[in-house]
């Protein structure tokens, strides 16, 4: 009597498929080896790199934060030559870091201070191209800028750059100090109208602050 074949069960079959492709998977491995350990090679250096880049980079802003102190130092001392070389060496060989973008401002400051207006204008530009996105030095630089026209006799253009830093950050605290020095620009000027509209401005925009204070007891001598 013939024996009947015995037909595999579906879990058999899906045994022999699963060793199969584990079989498969080995041989696969074996013949690619090179090429998995050079890109587990190439992963490691990438991963070398981005923390020597990392650790440069958290060096460099130290060494940054410690020029900036040394030149922070030297200004209060009134030591302008060791200001200008500190910052102009922080500047050039650490730009990029948090601590040039203040010595951007720093040294813009001080060229201010020497009348050396076309070096103070540069540096000022040189952080609102570079940054502009700091606060207080944003403030620090626009007002440079309006401040160096203003020292050239340029008062209109002043009290207009003083104006745009107000109507560019209406909400932010330096906005009414901006506005006041527009209208004292304009004081200056003999242009009482726009001097009383911005004073008008600031006791409206900014009315819990000091300065606004200072823009009523302004208007009330208008009077």
């Amino acid at each position: 009597m013939n024996e009947r074949t015995k037909r595999p069960s579906k879990a058999e079959l899906e045994e022999d498929e699963f060793l199969e492709w584990v079989l498969r998977s080995i041989e696969y491995l074996k013949a690619r080896a090179q090429l998995f350990i050079g890109g587990a090679v190439a992963i490691v250096a990438v991963i070398a790199i981005a923390s020597f880049m990392q650790t440069q980079r958290a060096e460099a802003r130290e060494r940054a934060a410690a020029l900036l102190f040394e030149a922070t130092v030297a200004d209060r001392a009134g030591q302008t030559e060791q200001v200008l070389t500190i910052g102009q060496q922080l500047v050039d060989t650490f730009a990029g870091t948090p601590a040039a973008a203040q010595g951007m401002v720093l040294l813009g400051n001080r060229f201010y201070a020497l009348g050396r207006y076309a070096d103070a204008e540069r540096l000022y530009r040189q952080y609102l191209d570079a940054h502009g996105d700091g606060e207080a030095l944003t403030y620090a630089a626009v007002t440079g800028l309006a401040a160096c026209r203003e020292a050239k006799g340029d008062l209109a253009g002043a009290a207009s750059d003083y104006l745009a830093y107000a109507d560019g950050h209406p909400s932010s605290p330096p906005s009414a100090l901006a506005l006041m020095q527009a209208a004292r620009c304009y004081g200056q000027l003999g242009d009482a109208a726009k001097r009383r509209e911005i004073l008008e401005r600031v006791t409206q925009q900014h009315s819990q602050t000091p300065v606004a204070q200072r823009a009523r007891e302004q208007l009330g001598l208008m009077m």
